[in-house]
């Protein structure tokens, strides 16, 4: 059923107060705050012998966020966490008129064009921007001698 603007008028603070608490119980009953909310984006570039990655991250902390690394590819999530939305959730009052900017956990699988090297990457977390190195693995020919 649809109300029309003087109905929505008449509804009070309290009736808004509820519709909140209702989500806040649907929310912690089936844990949607588990859901994947955002992906974060990224660029990937190959300088001489290094793959470079670079991942928008705003207002996530490094405590945050996992990664993990394999030869192929590799596996970023974490969570991006707003003051706002905690407060409301400690039942403060907090009324939203907009909400745009992403929240919540995040997660991207990277698939590197190259294989790397895992263990000799490097990471750098500067004002919101992720920077990911990694020298892509060389191949060798291995010596075979006779006895």
């Amino acid at each position: 059923m649809r109300q029309n603007k003087m109905d929505t008028d008449k509804m009070g603070l309290s009736e808004i107060r509820v519709i909140y608490e209702k989500e806040d119980a649907i929310t912690e009953e089936y844990g949607l705050e588990t859901f994947i909310n955002w992906q974060p984006l990224y660029d990937l570039y190959i300088i001489d012998e290094t793959i470079s990655i670079i991942i928008e991250l705003p207002g996530v902390e490094m405590k945050d966020i996992t990664i993990y690394v394999g030869q192929n590819h590799m596996t970023i999530s974490g969570i991006k966490r707003s003051a706002m939305i905690e407060k409301r959730r400690e039942r403060q009052n907090v009324v939203f008129h907009n909400l745009e900017i992403a929240y919540g956990r995040f997660f991207r699988t990277i698939e590197f064009p190259l294989p790397v090297e895992p263990k000799y990457g490097s990471y750098r977390l500067k004002q919101g921007v992720l920077t990911i190195k990694f020298p892509v693995l060389k191949e060798y020919i291995i010596p075979i001698e006779e006895e």
